[in-house]
């Protein structure tokens, strides 16, 4: 609690950084990757303005 953000954490953590690096880590939290196809999606169920 009160240690950090979640990514921060998680690089620190010397089981997860054996496995990704930080920049594999940063890439997950990506928010532009999770959330590229958005607008497309409100077009579909929305239609166009």
């Amino acid at each position: 609690r009160g240690e950090g953000d979640f990514l921060t954490l998680l690089k620190k953590d010397k089981d997860v950084s054996a496995k990704l690096s930080d920049k594999e880590l940063e890439e997950l939290f990506d928010l532009g990757y999770h959330t590229k196809h958005v607008d497309t999606i409100f077009r579909r169920v929305f239609g166009r303005a």
